[in-house]
């Protein structure tokens, strides 16, 4: 008796202990119901887009554009200019500012506009036809009006010897592109301060340096940029170099036949400044930037017409 009663016991022991693991596995499974989530909360939360949703959102399927972007539109006077685009800021480098007092709707333009216009105008100059050099030179002049320097650096340096160009650019207009050497700080625009000697030799060689004295105090009254005092210094000891330039600039200022008195001192700029600042800028700019804008416009709307009747 006492040998099973040794034997029953280990038994009992075994059983109690099964019984207790199969009592905590059902207490887990039956606590783990509390920590699954149920089908109708899921259903009812609105899912977060993950990254690629917003990507497809963001950057539907390409459309082809029946006109030109909206956002760059010259007659609203800002482009946008994006961030990380780097073929944005390279074409931007090229650009010369408006002056400060160009009302900003004239100012702003997206300069890959102005290198396009540049590079369709300088090939159709390189034609033998001469119905498309001229067409050309109009879209170097589009570019060069609204600040391109490569357009305007062309211009400057054939106004003497391309009559198209002559036909197409005012000489006001090519005056104004001279100037810009006065105010880029580089070595390529001080070796381009020749085209300003150049262009009045040209006028010289003419008789008409008057005309040239004109043009010279209408742009430097509508660009207050070149009316420091160091820039009419530099741009008259350049001016000095072609002989009779000077006077004519003081007979535009005093209206007199004779000016007594060194021909390009330090008194002639004296009557610059005071002439300049006397009398209400011309407005050529604007009324320039004005037209060319159009003519900006009508070019990609007539660009996408065409695209589109090819396609």
């Amino acid at each position: 008796m006492l040998a099973r009663g040794v034997g029953l016991g280990p038994l009992l022991a075994r059983l109690s202990l099964v019984a207790g693991l199969v009592l905590a596995l059902v207490a887990i499974v039956g606590e783990s119901r509390h920590w699954l989530p149920t089908k109708a909360p899921v259903d009812s939360m609105a899912a977060q887009p993950t990254a690629s949703d917003k990507h497809l959102k963001s950057a539907p399927s390409p459309k082809p554009s029946a006109g030109p972007d909206r956002r760059t539109r010259l007659d609203v006077g800002v482009a946008i200019s994006p961030g990380n685009n780097s073929d944005y800021h390279e074409a931007a480098k090229l650009v010369i500012p408006a002056p400060p007092q160009t009302e900003l709707g004239l100012q702003d333009v997206d300069p890959r506009r102005l290198r396009a216009s540049f590079q369709r105008g300088f090939t159709a100059m390189r034609s033998d036809v001469e119905n498309q050099i001229s067409t050309g030179a109009r879209w170097v002049s589009v570019a060069a009006i609204l600040g391109y320097e490569p357009a305007r650096v062309l211009i400057a340096l054939r106004y003497p010897s391309s009559s198209i160009i002559r036909s197409t650019v005012s000489s006001a207009e090519a005056v104004r592109y001279s100037l810009d050497p006065l105010l880029i700080s580089s070595t390529k625009s001080e070796g381009n301060r020749n085209f300003l000697v150049l262009l009045a030799s040209y006028f010289s060689g003419r008789q008409a340096l008057q005309d040239y004295a004109t043009d010279l105090l209408a742009v430097l009254g509508d660009d207050q940029r070149l009316q420091t005092r160091e820039r009419l210094e530099l741009l008259l000891s350049l001016l000095a170099r072609v002989r009779g330039t000077c006077t004519a600039i003081a007979m535009a200022i005093v209206k007199a036949r004779t000016v007594s008195g060194p021909e390009c001192s330090a008194r002639l700029q004296w009557q610059i400044e005071n002439s300049i600042h006397g009398t209400p800028p011309s407005g050529l700019e604007a009324e320039s930037r004005r037209l060319a804008l159009r003519l900006l416009d009508n070019a990609d709307v007539e660009g996408s017409a065409v695209r589109s009747d090819s396609d």
